[in-house]
């Protein structure tokens, strides 16, 4: 019987053409591809639109609300390109598998708090490099199992007014919701994901002014204003 192999053989072909049109790396594609897989069979993943808005050229900053340790991959589900994430040092070295993967998309290693100006400069550097980054602002999860974003840190501010790069908002609903980090990989979800890409913040009207701390706040607020309104059924 021949079709076993001609259903494989259009499987990889379909696979190929796929992968000619995402226009990467083949090591990026399997990274990407395998996220959305990942992320609609084991978290029934869905999204306001089949692919993100994002450009498929030059730097961009993502900013989304942070939920679960499976964010990542819901982000990536949804793109073209690999982004660069600021991820936990604690996570980054957990195991040469991961640290391997999180070096192929140049994330930064980063010191929980907020405060590391060294992680803010490297962000800074791969901006610069046309590389896209996504940001978890809160410094955490987002008020796990409460629905509510926690205060941002002003360092988005900052890398969206040194940069100027397009700044687009995200909001991440249902998943895992969870603290524990194996967990939220490994467990399907007891909601489904579903995540909301937001059109990209003018901030132009903030560009040029002196880099006050009370511009950065003041942006930081308008920043994560655009996230909240994402939000499926908010109170105002």
């Amino acid at each position: 019987m021949w079709w076993p192999i001609l259903l494989t053989a259009g499987l990889a072909i379909a696979i190929l053409l796929r992968w000619h049109w995402y226009g990467i790396d083949w090591y990026s594609y399997i990274i990407l591809y395998g996220a959305r897989i990942y992320a609609r069979l084991w978290h029934r993943w869905g999204s306001n639109c089949w692919m993100a808005p994002f450009p498929r050229t030059g730097p961009f900053l993502v900013i989304s609300n942070h939920t679960c340790s499976a964010d990542p991959a819901f982000l990536l589900a949804a793109c073209k390109r690999p982004m660069s994430f600021l991820v936990a040092r604690e996570h980054y070295d957990v195991h040469w598998l991961i640290r391997s993967l999180l070096n192929h998309l140049s994330c930064i290693k980063v010191a929980r708090g907020g405060h590391d100006p060294v992680a803010l400069r490297k962000a800074l550097r791969r901006l610069k490099e046309g590389t896209p980054l996504c940001l978890f602002p809160e410094g955490g999860l987002s008020g796990v199992a409460r629905n509510r974003i926690l205060h941002a840190q002003p360092g988005i501010a900052f890398l969206a007014l040194v940069s100027k790069a397009p700044v687009y908002p995200i909001y991440i609903s249902g998943g895992p919701r969870t603290q524990q980090l194996l967990n939220s990989w490994v467990m399907p979800s007891p909601r489904s994901v579903y995540v909301t890409f937001g059109k990209p913040v003018d901030l132009t009207a903030y560009y040029g002014k002196p880099l006050t701390r009370a511009l950065i706040e003041e942006v930081k607020v308008v920043i994560m204003k655009h996230v909240r309104a994402l939000q499926p059924n908010r109170r105002e």
